[in-house]
């Protein structure tokens, strides 16, 4: 039974949350009655290659799935579930972390406050809005052009060819957490934390050829902070990597951490000092421009690192609340 549930968990995929369940259930006794039928008519069970043929008899996930959705205009119904997908994800990855790291900056930088509140808000509204709007554009474009390009081929059934349940994903366990990525957690976080606990500890940031990018004296005091951090943040990489299930605790535990971190990154952007850059040769207000820049980075890459540690803190204490009830979440290579 395992294409069976190969297939219905790629037809959930494209499916509307609320109605998941019930149509998941819907259609696995249907197709089961179907299955039992044959076997009926055979007298013995169907082997895998007969379970083949008849998902395949079905359609393509994304074809069945489409049945259960309401009609739609702007893209084909074909197409419609794939554009819906990819338009909410393009959007989502853009604004929110724009939207997230202007409110960041915003509240912990006076400076940027003062350059970028009362009219200059106008203008932040507008540049994000319009990247939002230039990004549907782009995306209904592409769609439209597969959904002209299908209606203008000579084959309409192009999406059932070459196409076989075995080509799914496999059913995930939601509960167990890859080796591989507790593994390469630990091993790269290790790499990482020793790197900029070492810029910490020594302030400097680069130096080569006589050109030389330090942090001032007052972030000797995140050194300790950051210490915590890298402690937990392989601690919980070692128990995942020996014991790789998710449960309530370690949803809770990986909650704590991602508060914990936005927390450092706050006070780091509240009490942040600017770099200093030395180069030789070089103009003093150039090397002020060139120091304001590197400055200016560093304070918008905290700033994505506070949103996205409150975000992480959100999800995994949602996770957590919900552990028991929660449906499988299907990953984004579900085949069409």
């Amino acid at each position: 039974m395992e294409l069976l549930e190969k297939y219905l968990q790629a037809v959930k995929f494209w499916l509307p949350s609320a109605q998941q369940n019930d149509i998941i259930a819907e259609l696995r006794d249907d197709i089961r009655s179907q299955a039992e039928e044959r076997e009926s008519a055979l007298g013995r069970s169907l082997n895998e290659n007969e379970w083949e043929a008849l998902l395949k008899q079905r359609g393509r996930p994304l074809l069945v799935a489409e049945k259960y959705l309401p009609p739609r205009w702007l893209i084909g119904p074909i197409l419609f579930p794939a554009y819906w997908f990819v338009l909410r994800l393009a959007l989502l990855c853009y604004l929110l972390p724009w939207v997230g790291v202007w409110i960041g900056l915003v509240i912990v930088n006076p400076a940027y406050r003062a350059q970028h509140l009362g009219l200059a808000l106008f203008g932040d509204i507008l540049f994000l809005f319009s990247h939002a709007v230039f990004a549907m554009i782009v995306v209904t474009i592409v769609f439209a052009a597969i959904e002209r390009g299908i209606e203008q081929g000579k084959d309409g059934n192009w999406l059932d060819k070459d196409w076989s349940p075995r080509k799914l994903p496999r059913v995930r366990d939601k509960r167990r957490i890859p080796r591989a990525k507790s593994g390469a957690e630990f091993i790269f976080g290790t790499i990482f934390g020793i790197w900029w606990l070492k810029i910490l500890w020594t302030l400097t940031v680069f130096e080569t050829g006589g050109i030389r990018v330090t942090l001032p004296s007052s972030w000797h005091k995140f050194f300790w902070p950051f210490l915590g951090l890298l402690i937990l943040n392989l601690s919980l990489s070692a128990i995942d990597f020996a014991r790789p299930y998710w449960t309530r605790e370690r949803f809770g535990a990986r909650a704590v951490q991602n508060l914990l971190s936005a927390i450092v990154f706050f006070f780091v952007l509240k009490d942040f000092a600017p770099v200093l850059a030395e180069v030789p040769a070089i103009l003093p207000q150039d090397l002020t421009s060139l120091s304001g820049v590197i400055t200016f980075g560093l304070t918008v890459a905290f700033a994505i690192a506070c949103v996205v540690g409150l975000i992480n803190a959100f999800v995994n204490t949602w996770r957590a609340l919900r552990r028991e009830d929660s449906p499988v979440r299907l990953n984004h290579r579900v085949a069409m």
